[in-house]
This record gives structure tokens, sequence and C-alpha cells, in this order.
């Protein structure tokens, strides 16, 4: 019997019992009417099973979907542990325009002008690059003779102290273990302090000179994190190369 039979027989039931001329339900009737309820109610236990299960599978399958997106965050090793993934690495490209090689990440566009204004050339410019918290700024001017190392680094200095208007302080400085594409370099590091004494900024600056142009360079690193600072200012340092 369909679900859509229950109400014509209650409303026969209904209808037997409302007048005494007429006929009384049967027990006949009655088991039958039971039976048909307890049939409906067999049909619709059916129903609400597979609306679980249905439920279930999509709740197992959005389950499923999720543990395959986790498990791409991890990297199997040889070993059979695991480690979390690191994110793709971001392409390294060769800056190359001016008679030098520096690399940056090609997510980072160095801006490029002359010093004082205009365009630059091979002969002097600057190099401005900025991302993470950490600042570029490299110089390079052609002079006879050349700049020396130190007299790069104190040029740059100037230049940034003018620039930012900070009040920096010399905190290291040398010209031994620091080379630059095999030149001998010059550095100094630089802490601004705040009215409070805390430190407002971190610079590197190191200076040297290609021998194959004798042109001189300044690289100056700004940021507010000391570790992030140098650790970009080697980076550079290792990495550039001189004209050949």
């Amino acid at each position: 019997m369909s679900l859509f039979a229950v109400p014509l027989l209650l409303f026969a039931m209904i209808a037997g019992c409302s007048s005494a001329s007429e006929s009384p339900v049967s027990a006949e009737d009655i088991a039958s009417i039971k039976s048909d309820l307890s049939a409906i109610k067999s049909d619709i236990a059916d129903l609400k099973s597979a609306s679980n299960v249905a439920a279930l599978q999509e709740d197992l399958s959005e389950i499923a979907k999720k543990s395959d997106e986790l498990q791409n965050l991890f990297l199997k090793l040889p070993d059979g542990s695991a480690q979390f993934a690191t994110a793709t690495p971001v392409p390294i490209i060769d800056y190359n325009e001016f008679g030098f090689s520096i690399p940056f990440p090609a997510t980072v566009e160095p801006v490029a002008s002359g010093i004082g204004g205009g365009e630059a050339s091979e002969e002097s410019g600057t190099l401005l690059a900025s991302a993470g918290g950490v600042s570029l700024l490299m110089t390079w001017i052609t002079a006879d003779p050349p700049l020396t190392p130190e007299e790069s680094v104190l040029g740059a200095f100037e230049l940034i102290s003018a620039a930012t208007g900070a009040n920096f302080q010399v905190t290291g400085a040398g010209a031994e273990g620091l080379e630059v594409d095999g030149q001998t370099a010059s550095y100094a590091t630089f802490a601004a302090y705040d009215s409070e004494g805390t430190v407002d900024g971190i610079a590197v600056i190191g200076g040297w000179i290609c021998e194959s142009t004798a042109r001189s360079y300044a690289l100056t690193v700004t940021g507010d994190d000391l570790d992030a600072v140098s650790g970009s200012f080697f980076y550079f340092a290792d990495s550039f190369r001189c004209a050949p």
C-alpha cells in the first residue's frame, strides 16, 4: 500500500464511527489498517536509512577530498618519515643591464635610475629593489681615480641618511673577510634608534671596485630585522659579478 492510501483508510474509519446506523468498522478492517501502518513505518525507516547512507557517502567523499589536500602538504622521505612540504621555490633571474650581474627573485622588480636623476648607464647609476621588509640600494660610479671601497661605503651612508632622515649610528666596520667577486671589499653596519632607545632600523653597507672596469660599487641593504638584513646583504654580495 502506498502512502497516499492512508488518508482514505482513516477517512473510512471516521465515517464508519460517525453514525450508529452505519456498519461499524470490523476487526478485519482494523487489522488491515494496522498492517498498512506497519508497512508505512517500514517504508519510512527504509527511506531514512537510504538518506543517511547518501549523506554518509557525501561525508566520506568530502573527508577523502580533505585527506588528499592534506597529503599534498607533506613530502614522504626515503626513510619513511614525512615533513611539511615547502612552497614552490621562486625562480631567480640575473639582472645584467649595466655591465654587472646580480640575481633577484622573479617576483622582485628592481628599478634603475641615474645618480641625481635621469637614466642609469654603465658609467653610473642606482638600482633599487624591495621585498619582505628589506630594501636594497646599489650605486655605481666611474671616476679617475676610482673611489676606494671605504669612500664608497661613506658615500652610500651619507645617501641613505639623507634619504631616510634617520639618525644611524655605526655599530661595526671593517675591510677583512669580505670579498665581492674576488675583490676585497669594505663594509660597515649601522643602527637607527627611536626616542626610547629601541632599534628602529638596520643598515649594512659594502663597497668594492671591479678591476675589469675600474668602476666603484656600493651595496646598501636596510630593514627592521637584523637577520633578514644581514642575510640579504651577504646573499647579494656573494652573488654579484663584475663584467668580464
